[in-house]
């Protein structure tokens, strides 16, 4: 039997559980084994009230004759078989459970209904294999993906197109969007991932932060206090901590020290820096973009490069070191006295 969706086009639009809520309908009377179609005309058909998001495919289903119907709690209806819109205004029927009977066109009914869909759809997946830690503590988006054998802790939000693999695991507190997670990646507690991929076997975060363009190839670590932007790591490249990495390409096997920043915004323009394979960036290194670390070069720790460093050479950038002996403790007393007489005047 054909089906026809009543949804005012503001109403269609509304985004709900990452699709909008007219393609949402779309999904659930299709399951129900309707054919949906953009005017039924007066020919019997199914009418749905197009607002109500999470009712079940399987209440649509027993609806069968002409007259049936399925009403909200509040006796709203939410879907008739007849002849026209005019059958769905006055049906009458039994009542819906609660989860079904909210108006997603409302944002109070649309945040409810999100709660059910998203909890179905976290349900599914464990069913299909996936280690849901907490289903009601992890909001999934409908579009998202998950492979069996995969984990989710609590409070994760996976949106958009995201896609994890099999044996990855999503620690507390991570926000997924638009992603892809390889198989047996590891994304440890309150990460940020938009627009990233992150190879197989590759570990993030925590705390690290991963933007649109940000490319892990396999293998990698990119820890605490790091954030990728535009940036390709190729397979077993590092970066620990308290990096920022952008507009660049990082080599196979790199190692990127702590503090380590790509400068690569003048102002103007975006430039980027390419690290070879096998290269060493000491910490607290900035490397002045456009700029290239050739294969197996080493930089020092607290350098800032403003030319390229062939491979394998060293590059040390840094002041004359000073030592003068004594120095020190004459002014250790010298603070201390003047602090003495501070405190005395006071």
């Amino acid at each position: 039997m054909r089906a026809q969706i009543h949804l005012d086009p503001a109403s269609a639009a509304l985004a709900v559980a990452g699709r909008p809520l007219a393609e949402q309908l779309l999904r659930v009377v299709s399951a129900a084994g309707f054919d949906v179609v953009e005017d039924a005309g007066d020919a019997l058909a199914l009418h749905v009230d197009g607002r109500f998001a999470a009712v079940l495919p399987g209440s649509l289903a027993r609806l069968e004759a002409d007259g049936d119907a399925l009403l909200a709690l509040d006796g709203t209806p939410i879907a008739a078989i007849g002849h026209g819109r005019t059958d769905l205004d006055r049906a009458d029927g039994p009542r819906a459970s609660t989860d079904e009977s909210f108006d997603a066109s409302t944002p109070a009914g649309r945040v409810r209904a999100e709660r059910v869909i998203r909890r179905r759809h976290a349900e599914d997946l464990l069913d299909a294999g996936v280690i849901v830690v907490d289903p009601d503590r992890v909001p999934l988006d409908t579009t998202v993906e998950v492979a069996a054998g995969a984990t989710l802790w609590p409070d994760v939000v996976l949106r958009g197109h995201t896609r994890v693999g099999a044996g990855a695991e999503v620690r507390i507190g991570c926000w997924i969007e638009d992603s892809e997670i390889g198989e047996d990646a590891l994304i440890k507690p309150h990460s940020v991932c938009e627009g990233a991929s992150v190879g197989a076997g590759s570990q993030v975060g925590p705390m690290a932060h991963l933007r649109p363009g940000a490319r892990l190839e396999g293998d990698n670590k990119v820890g605490n206090f790091v954030e990728v932007k535009k940036a390709v790591l190729h397979r077993g490249a590092k970066a620990s901590h308290l990096t920022y990495l952008g507009d660049a390409e990082i080599g196979a096997d790199a190692n990127i020290g702590a503090g380590t920043i790509t400068c690569n915004y003048d102002g103007h323009r975006k430039h980027r820096t390419r690290i070879g394979a096998g290269a060493f960036i000491g910490s607290n290194s900035a490397l002045v973009a456009p700029i290239s670390v050739g294969d197996g070069a080493i930089v020092g720790a607290g350098s800032t490069l403003t030319r390229d460093v062939p491979a394998d050479a060293l590059a040390v950038v840094r002041g004359q070191t000073k030592v003068l002996e004594g120095k020190g403790k004459a002014l250790n007393e010298r603070n201390a006295r003047l602090k003495a007489q501070e405190q005395a005047k006071g």
